[in-house]
């Protein structure tokens, strides 16, 4: 039986990054992929099977720098209401890239959303 490979077309940011496990809160390396409005993380770099994580931004609200939450350096949390994901970056600029394009994926995909239901009317 093969693994599903997702497609991966020119997303707008991948890289490692440490990510929080949600029951355990353990930390783990995984290869992160930003594509439109989802973030995958794989565990091995540009093998794009079986993700660990699809994070759907559409539901969430905001990406912010997290240092005073989780102790760690070059972390930042994406927030929705009910959740939060944490993710530490290799360096400070790295962190700042990908809060820029996290945040940037939240904004374009609540901008469809908005679209597609006034168009709807």
């Amino acid at each position: 039986m093969s693994e599903k490979k997702f497609v991966i077309n020119n997303p707008a940011k991948e890289g490692f990054l440490e990510k929080q496990s949600r029951h355990l809160k353990r930390w783990k390396r995984r290869w992160f992929v930003l594509q439109d409005s989802t973030l995958y993380s794989f565990k091995k770099e540009k093998v794009y099977d079986t993700p660990t994580e699809v994070i759907d931004l559409r539901v969430f609200s905001s990406v912010k720098s997290s240092e005073d939450y989780t102790n760690r350096t070059h972390s930042f949390d994406v927030y929705s209401s009910d959740m939060v994901f944490s993710m530490v970056a290799g360096s400070e600029n790295e962190k700042e890239d990908w809060i820029r394009a996290i945040g940037r994926a939240i904004v374009i995909s609540r901008t469809k959303s908005w679209q597609e239901e006034t168009e709807e009317r």
